[in-house]
């Protein structure tokens, strides 16, 4: 089932989530609708709050790259409880956007790589080392969970370039939220 998005402007989006205690049958029938969502959005991934859930969950798909011009993406991948243990001093920068706030796409800076530990929805816990994209969407994702838009990392230069549509987006975000 196709879920509602919330917009920048839902306060939903800038709470830290609660972590989950344990799983339980609602989570898995959750995921399955944030994928759904997210596939419905051409998203990459989906958190929690972006679907109204203060927990801390969200899924996504891995980019595979088969060659210079080529690649696929995984099935999709669950992170429960997800904590970033380590991350690179090496940055780079790369456009972001976000289902929250559709239409504006903007330059990034993250770490290159990162290792992540969390739980899937089998309740295995996993640890793994990430680097480019990949790491990327997990730290974007990541950040969701913790209250934080992909907005707070850039510029004030670069926020004045979006500023317009970002209060407009929450004007409207807001008013049908009465």
């Amino acid at each position: 089932m196709k879920l509602p998005i919330c917009y920048y402007g839902n306060l939903i989006l800038r709470k830290k989530c609660t972590p989950i205690e344990s799983i339980t049958k609602e989570h898995h029938i959750l995921v399955k609708n944030m994928i759904e969502t997210m596939d419905q959005h051409d998203g990459i991934g989906i958190a929690a709050p972006q679907i109204g859930e203060s927990i801390r969950l969200f899924v996504l798909r891995r980019y595979i790259i088969k060659s210079e011009e080529e690649w696929d993406v995984s099935d999709p991948i669950v992170y429960i409880n997800p904590v970033i243990l380590n991350h690179s001093k090496e940055v780079n920068s790369s456009e972001e956007g976000c289902l929250s706030i559709p239409g504006i796409k903007l330059m990034v800076q993250r770490p290159s790589k990162i290792t992540v530990r969390s739980m899937r929805l089998d309740g295995s816990i996993v640890e793994e080392d990430l680097e480019g994209i990949n790491a990327r969407v997990v730290m974007h994702e990541n950040d969701h969970i913790n209250g934080v838009l992909f907005i707070d990392r850039i510029s004030k230069k670069d926020i004045k370039k979006v500023e317009l549509r970002l209060n407009a987006l929450k004007k409207k975000t807001l008013s049908s939220l009465k």
